[in-house]
């Protein structure tokens, strides 16, 4: 398997220790670099669309609206560019640390900082909205899940393993429940952030702890369904019936989306570094990546290993973007982005 085509957008992966993760809408994969520069490339050539400099560390991106894209730098701006060209719309300063992506919930902005704060912010102004704080560990994991925005509540979860839901339009703390506590003797044993994005399908939240599993939870009452003990920092996925988790081992496992029941597991790739896992196409494969630059798709019925390409670049740090047509795409820690689709039956 080899990549449709790919592109480097630079060195500054190279010396950074962040994930900006790139969008892929309207025929652009819109994508950033922690040296500053910010891209849209052709989805089916990889050609530059369009390429601006923004001369600045970027800590957190992309986030995009109907006319926009916001990225934040590692000094507590935000900044707001055109869609179309990459011209600067606005910058502000919000004077903390911003490492989870940034997320759009009609014309408000939702930050997540490092300090604990959320923050809602005017698309149009970058003003301020709102702020809801939360204390946070003095020892905690080196990143921050995105908010989720569901119907108007900004779904959040934070290093002292709780789980928050915010009114989007007045940032009024609608409710706040702990989804893991911690049990161990030392700082390291009792750390249980939340840096796994929370994951929504039909009604059921997914959330994901560091060292406190995988809990689901009925949106509604917030009451818990199910709850495994598989550790993870890395986003989840599912199909009709599984939900997937990169687990801290790099093994990949399949769990029942209804009762949280192992229905297989994949251990090949242990101490592998692996990346988080999407799904593909149909949804009868997924797909992750690993330390050494694979990409490697899975059977998602039986949970084999079916193929694997190389894109070069460095550890697979992040794939994105998958759609029904079987394209996907991964980030690598040197910054190239490669694009890849599932390979014709037969």
């Amino acid at each position: 398997m080899k990549p449709l085509w790919k592109f480097d957008t630079g060195k500054g992966y190279g010396s950074a220790d962040v994930l900006l993760w790139p969008v892929v809408r309207d025929g652009h994969v819109y994508a950033a670099e922690p040296g500053g520069r910010v891209y849209a490339l052709d989805t089916v050539t990889g050609r530059v669309a369009w390429e601006t400099d923004l001369d600045l560390s970027l800590s957190s991106g992309v986030v995009l609206g109907k006319e926009w894209i916001v990225v934040a730098s590692d000094e507590g701006e935000l900044l707001s560019l055109n869609r179309l060209d990459g011209v600067e719309r606005w910058r502000v300063q919000i004077g903390a640390e911003i490492l989870a992506r940034p997320v759009v919930s009609n014309d408000t902005i939702l930050l997540r900082t490092g300090s604990g704060q959320v923050l809602g912010i005017d698309e149009q102004t970058g003003s301020v909205r709102w702020q809801v704080q939360h204390s946070v560990p003095s020892l905690s994991v080196h990143g921050s899940s995105a908010p989720l925005d569901m119907d108007n509540v900004a779904i959040v979860g934070f290093a002292s393993g709780y789980l928050s839901g915010i009114d989007v339009t007045t940032g009024r703390e609608l409710w706040n429940t702990p989804i893991s506590r911690s049990t161990g003797t030392n700082q390291i044993d009792r750390l249980i952030d939340i840096d796994a994005d929370p994951f929504w399908v039909d009604g059921v939240l997914y959330v994901a702890a560091y060292q406190g599993g995988v809990t689901a939870l009925s949106l509604e009452s917030r009451k818990l369904i199910w709850r495994s003990n598989k550790s993870t920092l890395r986003n989840l996925v599912a199909n009709q019936e599984l939900l997937l988790v990169t687990v801290d081992d790099g093994s990949l496992s399949a769990l029942d989306l209804e009762t949280g029941e192992d229905r297989w597991g994949q251990s090949a790739l242990v101490g592998r570094g692996v990346s988080n896992p999407v799904v593909v196409g149909s949804g009868v494969t997924g797909a992750v990546g690993d330390f050494e630059g694979y990409v490697y798709l899975v059977d998602l019925v039986s949970g084999k290993l079916v193929r694997r390409g190389r894109a070069r670049g460095g550890a697979v740090i992040g794939l994105f973007g998958s759609d029904m047509s079987g394209v996907f795409y991964s980030l690598s820690e040197n910054g190239v982005i490669a694009a890849w689709k599932l390979p014709q039956a037969g």
